[in-house]
């Protein structure tokens, strides 16, 4: 259960991360700097939901 409630900080980070990546794709026309923040992100927030989800405890 506690591991849920964990997980929701990283996922509303990430959330307003992409909002900005949106941001920068639609407003300052900066595809490329969108892209890297996307792929950031998303790399990430696999490597939290990693850690917090599927590694053994020590």
């Amino acid at each position: 259960m506690i591991d849920y409630l964990i997980s929701l900080i990283p996922l509303a980070v990430g959330l307003y991360t992409l909002s900005f990546a949106r941001w920068l794709w639609k407003e300052k026309n900066n595809k490329r700097g969108a892209i890297g923040t996307t792929l950031l992100t998303v790399i990430t927030l696999a490597l939290t939901f990693y850690a917090i989800f599927i590694r053994e405890p020590f």
